[in-house]
């Protein structure tokens, strides 16, 4: 992973490739925890102590400001996107830590006349990108989860798609997204899967984290990601990916 200036790499004791990166503040959170080397931080091999150590992190990092309260959902921290997991941390803790967290996002898709895509609206009350254009489901993989059932989840309780209707899912693409954030470096591992709906299977929101849906044609939505403000960041890469593998 490349580091951004100003901050520093999050090792694993007997792991070469960082976990992370961290700046000044959060660096600060981790005396004693986590120790120094030539060019960042250290923290224990996995393990029981790598495991305290995070733990121990994340209560100072909230302390200090630096990190969200606890989502009371667990990411698997490592070292590479399909490199082992070596231990768990609130997802909170992953853009001041800078840990990759891996998502699941599936971009459902109409023919006829007007081909277009389901969009999800996310609900007003979201935490992250609150009102905003989103894939047709998204989700992050929590610790120890599958990305096959993350998608399988995340689709019936967001849009009431069934494991019968994703059969048809076409796994389409890999993708990074790497952007400095205030409380540090969002890194996300983007697994995509494409899928045709027939015209009489609607997505339908079953939780308040999805307002709505809507279908935008795909020229709109190639003008629409030309200024992207109406969507979340990652759902902008993630689409613009889709309209260039079908064509558009």
């Amino acid at each position: 992973m490349q580091i951004p200036p100003g901050t520093a790499p999050l090792r694993v004791e007997g792991l070469d490739e960082p976990v992370g990166t961290i700046g000044p503040g959060v660096a600060a959170c981790l005396d004693g925890l986590a120790r120094t080397t030539g060019d960042g931080w250290l923290l224990p091999s996995p393990g029981h102590d790598l495991q305290s150590a995070l733990d121990a992190s994340v209560e100072r990092l909230i302390a200090a400001g630096l990190c969200d309260a606890p989502r009371g959902e667990a990411i698997d921290v490592r070292a590479t996107r399909d490199g082992t997991a070596l231990a768990q941390v609130d997802r909170a803790a992953a853009a001041p830590l800078g840990l990759l967290v891996r998502k699941v996002c599936l971009v459902a898709r109409i023919a006829g006349d007007r081909p277009g895509v389901w969009l999800a609206r996310r609900g007003p009350n979201q935490r992250t990108a609150p009102g905003l254009l989103d894939t047709t489901v998204a989700g992050g993989v929590k610790a120890g989860a599958s990305d096959a059932d993350t998608l399988a989840e995340e689709a019936f309780e967001e849009a009431s798609l069934t494991r019968d209707v994703l059969a048809a899912a076409r796994f389409a693409a890999r993708l990074d997204r790497v952007a400095p954030m205030a409380e540090g470096l969002e890194r996300e591992d983007l697994l995509v899967w494409d899928l045709d709906l027939p015209a009489d299977v609607m997505p339908r929101p079953r939780d308040e984290e999805i307002a709505g849906f809507l279908v935008m044609p795909l020229p709109d939505l190639a003008d629409a990601l030309v200024a992207p403000r109406a969507f979340k960041p990652g759902a902008a890469i993630v689409l613009r990916n889709a309209l260039a593998r079908w064509g558009v």
